[in-house]
């Protein structure tokens, strides 16, 4: 429970500090491409990152969120806006057309959606893909920041 407390914490900061990479000498922003996620998700599997897991976000409100399980992941999204609770709904009736399981659950009173896909690397890619062009309306050309 503790590293769901620490992820909250952590993009909470990253939402407030969405202009942080203004600021270049302070922090800067891994930014990736779709195409890219793949090595993202590598990394999370050989353990060379803080958490067990990885997010991206083109504007804020499109996060979703990559959680190991084993050597597979499995999707999350939060809704830490007011905005993002609107994409609750599309990504639930996502899931159930394609038959995947979800979970619906409140963390510090921030609602999220656990969608247990258990995909390798490759298919959660292409998982994030569909969801990102289908329920958010990205491109493959979008640019994502790397959260945490």
């Amino acid at each position: 429970m503790n590293i769901f407390k620490s992820f909250i914490n952590s993009v909470k900061t990253f939402a407030t500090n969405t202009g942080t990479e203004k600021r270049r000498d302070r922090f800067t922003v891994k930014q990736i491409q779709l195409d890219e996620l793949g090595e993202e998700l590598n990394l999370v599997l050989e353990g060379k990152t803080d958490f067990n897991f990885i997010g991206i976000t083109a504007n804020g409100y499109d996060s979703l969120f990559f959680v190991r399980n084993d050597q597979n992941f499995n999707v999350e999204f939060r809704a830490l806006k007011k905005i993002q609770l609107a994409y609750l709904k599309p990504l639930e009736e996502f899931a159930s057309k394609h038959n995947i399981k979800f979970e619906k659950e409140k963390l510090d009173r921030i609602p999220y959606l656990r969608i247990r896909t258990n995909t390798s690397i490759t298919e959660t890619v292409d998982l994030a893909k569909r969801i990102q062009k289908e329920i958010f309306g990205n491109t493959d050309s979008t640019i994502y920041k790397v959260i945490p």
